[in-house]
């Protein structure tokens, strides 16, 4: 797969601080996991009613799907756990504030907070969005945050902090 937006990562399979925090003379190696290609096309089939991911999404996925340093999986085994719970948290909660194609990427905080990029932008670079599930005590208080940055440039300000020995988080 050409790598178009999701170069920096794709050009740092592993990291290695040697300043900053995380520079404390202990071995702290960050290493990329990636998914095969049949993997995402399935990722896509079940979430995407088949269509294709956005190409940063799928680069994403191609070079870090199944471990990333800079994005927390949480204790998923797998992606298709991870996109299951959140969906699954969102029912629990009977929150209905994701109508739209939706893609996780990241999840803290237990299951109160994840990251996630919808699907049907029809841009190559979606914009990621938060969706804080803790929100629904107050009502008047948005839940889902445009963070204002595309997938690949989120990716890239979290591996530049990493890159300093800064936690990415």
């Amino acid at each position: 797969m050409e790598i178009k937006y999701q170069t920096v990562l794709n050009n740092n399979p592993v990291i290695r601080p040697t300043a900053g925090d995380m520079a404390d003379g202990r071995d702290h190696s960050f290493v990329l996991k990636p998914l095969t290609i049949d993997e995402i096309i399935s990722l896509e089939t079940t979430y995407n009613s088949g269509n294709q991911f956005p190409t940063s999404l799928r680069e994403l996925l191609f070079i870090a799907g199944q471990d990333c340093y800079v994005l927390d999986y949480g204790l998923n085994e797998n992606q298709e756990e991870m996109q299951d719970d959140a969906r699954g948290w969102l029912v629990d909660r009977s929150l209905n504030i994701i109508t739209r194609p939706f893609f996780v990427i990241d999840v803290h905080r237990g299951s109160s907070i994840f990251l996630f990029v919808y699907l049907d932008e029809e841009v190559d670079d979606p914009i990621v969005y938060q969706a804080d599930l803790d929100k629904n005590l107050d009502p008047d208080y948005p839940r889902l945050t445009n963070l204002e940055a595309s997938l690949s440039s989120f990716v890239n300000a979290r591996i530049s902090y990493l890159l300093r020995g800064i936690n990415p988080y």
